[in-house]
């Protein structure tokens, strides 16, 4: 039996976490402890039919994005907005495993580059689109001091893993400025000063890009202690094994303990 990544309440359609493999972007269904109280029977008509409708809408939108069909994927998010999925559950619990899974397809050579980074712009309209729905039900609320500044290692050039965790964070009222492009070192430092992180949150996708991280969290180290951010390094490098190590920094492979840090 394969263990998955991804768990997922089937009831009430709410993302549960992340279990070993942490490479495996796979979803894997189950009840929530509330939702395993109220319905003892896990195979009754009722949790059956309702637990299909993930299935569903992850081989709907995968089959929108196949098309480039944006008009279909809007549907499907307003659909499953109206069936009690949080926004922010949909990125995790469908849009994240089917980027994994084209990832997968072009690694075996079944898609070409070209449906690849069709794919991606797809989803990066989906992320907008999931964005606008969790701005309209949002209220008004203090921000509080950043806790994390998430960017991407030098070297990793997709965004979607950080705009995706950094909707994440802001789900859970975590302020965490976020930079997708490229800064050098000396302003990469001014940044880090200005911004007054807790933690400075680095994905790496690759191995390749260890030598960039290795120089930023060498650069942390060097800020005055006033302004010296913990460094915490995650992404596909991490959760895979491919990097165990990071002069400097903490290692993180499950994206809730960066809710509670």
């Amino acid at each position: 039996m394969l263990t998955l990544m991804l768990k997922w309440c089937s009831y009430c359609q709410k993302f549960q976490g992340e279990t070993f493999p942490f490479e495996d972007l796979s979803v894997t269904y189950g009840l929530c402890r509330r939702c395993e109280s109220e319905h003892p029977d896990i195979f009754a008509s009722d949790v059956v039919q309702h637990s299909e409708l993930l299935r569903r809408v992850y081989n709907s939108l995968y089959e929108a994005g196949r098309r480039n069909d944006i008009r279909l994927a809007q549907q499907l998010v307003e659909e499953a907005i109206a069936a009690n999925f949080k926004p922010v559950d949909i990125l995790l619990g469908v849009l994240a495993p089917l980027l994994y899974k084209i990832g997968e397809q072009w690694h075996s050579g079944t898609i070409t580059v070209a449906d690849e980074h069709e794919f991606t712009a797809f989803s990066e309209r989906v992320i907008e689109l999931i964005e606008g729905s969790m701005q309209r039900g949002r209220t008004r609320r203090r921000k509080g001091a950043p806790r994390y500044f998430l960017m991407n290692a030098p070297g990793n050039t997709h965004t979607l893993a950080v705009r995706i965790l950094a909707l994440w964070l802001e789900s859970h009222s975590i302020c965490s400025p976020t930079v997708v492009d490229h800064l050098d070192l000396h302003e990469l430092a001014q940044q880090i000063i200005a911004v007054a992180p807790k933690a400075l949150l680095i994905s790496m996708a690759l191995p390749q890009q260890l030598t960039g991280v290795t120089a930023i969290s060498a650069l942390v180290r060097e800020l005055p202690g006033g302004a010296r951010p913990k460094v915490i390094v995650g992404g596909y490098a991490i959760k895979s094994g491919l990097v165990r190590f990071v002069p400097g920094a903490e290692l993180a492979t499950d994206i809730n303990l960066l809710s509670t840090s």
